[in-house]
């Protein structure tokens, strides 16, 4: 928390440009401070925070959004500043009536909800996790391109030939969906051909991917526990792991059920209780569909 010496810099971050929202915590000056988005530009908005506070002991808090560039922006303030990524999407909402939304009245709001006490922070994942979580998304991706690409094919045989859809994802699958292509006429000859083709680079894409992920496995103790859970394999235990770590950052069982979104849904009035189907939401979709995976799979 803050003390009555320290100086707040609640700030809307954008790529071109910067505006800051100057609080004195010792004498209740604020003001706004709108600059381009550069090293040079808030380097020195820092040392200038820096050198005020320091005049009666206290330290300068940089607050942000969690949606782009606080990496960067916390290796580049370094110690000189203490850094804190706000989840806006966890903030209440103003009443419509007033729901305007510029760059002052964002940061006034950022700067409210963490002088009351009730600004929601967003976990700042170390450039090592980041990294896992960029090569975890990545795969991702393909997967669903190639879900896309499998379900066009399938439309498409179904819509326009009378062709057996069964095994067409294996090599004997491929090399007969080639043979189609071969003989299916213009347009549809060049389009299924370049749908096929897109189909096998993700295919090596994918397995380069996964080879990686494999590494990661067998380095990353906790992946290999998680992997000894029955539904759960070597990619899928990295892939939660990747979403999830350190669990510490969850207070309770509660929290975790709820940032994969599978809590049920409740209806309760007077003394009746109705407990439902899983109620969605959540915030990491990709972590409950691999949860509710693995139970499949089990």
């Amino acid at each position: 928390m803050y003390t009555e010496n320290d100086i707040i810099l609640a700030v809307d971050y954008h790529d071109k440009t910067i505006t800051a929202r100057w609080f004195n915590c010792n004498t209740g000056e604020e003001r706004i401070v709108k600059m381009d988005t550069t090293q040079e530009q808030i380097c020195q908005l820092i040392d200038t925070a820096v050198s005020e506070a320091a005049q009666v002991g206290g330290r300068v808090i940089w607050i942000m959004e969690s949606t782009t560039g606080w990496a960067r922006v916390k290796q580049l303030i370094g110690s000189k500043a203490s850094c804190i990524v706000a989840n806006v999407l966890q903030m209440p909402l103003p009443p419509k009536a007033y729901r305007r939304k510029t760059d002052k009245i964002d940061t006034g709001r950022i700067l409210r909800e963490y002088l009351n006490g009730s600004l929601p922070y967003a976990y700042q994942p170390s450039l090592s996790l980041r990294r896992v979580r960029r090569l975890v998304a990545i795969r991702e991706n393909i997967v669903s391109r190639r879900t896309a690409l499998r379900n066009w094919i399938g439309r498409y045989l179904a819509h326009e030939t009378w062709e057996t859809r069964t095994g067409l994802w294996s090599n004997i699958g491929m090399r007969r969906l080639k043979k189609i292509a071969v003989s299916a006429r213009e347009p549809d000859k060049t389009v299924l051909t370049i749908k096929l083709t897109e189909l096998e680079q993700l295919e090596v894409s994918l397995k380069v991917i996964e080879e990686s992920i494999i590494r990661i496995y067998k380095h990353w103790r906790q992946a290999q526990w998680l992997g000894q859970i029955r539904g759960i394999a070597k990619i899928s235990s990295v892939s939660i792991l990747a979403r999830i770590w350190p669990i510490k950052r969850f207070a309770s069982a509660e929290e975790l059920i709820s940032y994969a979104g599978l809590a049920p849904g409740i209806r309760e009035s007077d003394q009746t209780l109705r407990v439902g189907h899983i109620g969605g939401g959540g915030t990491d979709k990709h972590l409950r569909h691999y949860i509710i995976e693995a139970t499949i799979w089990a």
